[in-house]
């Protein structure tokens, strides 16, 4: 009987330790968001405060323009999942939207690039993430080039590598400017 409460003060003893050792437990930290954001890279310092937005709303054919970006990292608009096609394809497809950047209409030197259903027919939203390294590795600084039937070459661009919110992206000839870099991270 002595050892029956003995052992029993000591399992409760043992329960309460653990209680408090599991209440003293810090959290569990959240599972981090698959999502990116596409930033600009017009500067020789490394990436710039604008991200690539798709517009509110996103319908067919909306446009994608550069605005500051969240810091908080909240704004749908300005989040994207990059999704691979294989090879070295991806689609960029926006979270608010579901829309992903397309480069449709021909291939020529400042075609505004809108957002369009990801499962186009077409492959209009077939992009290449083009790594100095030559892998696809996120994040680093490199080109978004198109890889749309007829417009391989074409990079996705900002107009004038100006730092102006609200411009609309563009595709233009693949050059090698800071123009055409953008940084795809994760904002952690």
């Amino acid at each position: 009987m002595r050892l029956s409460r003995r052992l029993g003060g000591l399992l409760a003893a043992g329960m309460m330790a653990v209680g408090v050792t599991a209440a003293a437990a810090p959290a569990r930290a959240s599972t981090p968001s698959p999502y990116w954001e596409i930033r600009t890279w017009m500067t020789s310092n490394g990436p710039t405060l604008e991200c690539l937005q798709g517009d509110l709303g996103g319908p067919l054919g909306s446009s994608v323009t550069q605005h500051f970006c969240d810091p908080t990292f909240t704004n749908k608009n300005q989040q994207w999942l990059p999704i691979s096609l294989g090879g070295d394809g991806y689609n960029f497809q926006n979270v608010a939207t579901g829309l992903c950047l397309e480069a449709r209409n021909g291939a020529a030197n400042g075609t505004l690039v809108p957002l369009w259903d990801c499962s186009s027919t077409e492959s209009n939203t077939r992009w290449a993430w083009d790594t100095p390294s030559g892998e696809s590795v996120f994040p680093n600084a490199s080109e978004i080039q198109s890889r749309v039937s007829g417009s391989t070459g074409y990079c996705l661009d900002v107009p004038g590598a100006s730092t102006a919110i609200g411009l609309q992206v563009q595709i233009y000839r693949c050059n090698g400017t800071a123009a055409q870099l953008f940084w795809i991270t994760h904002p952690e």
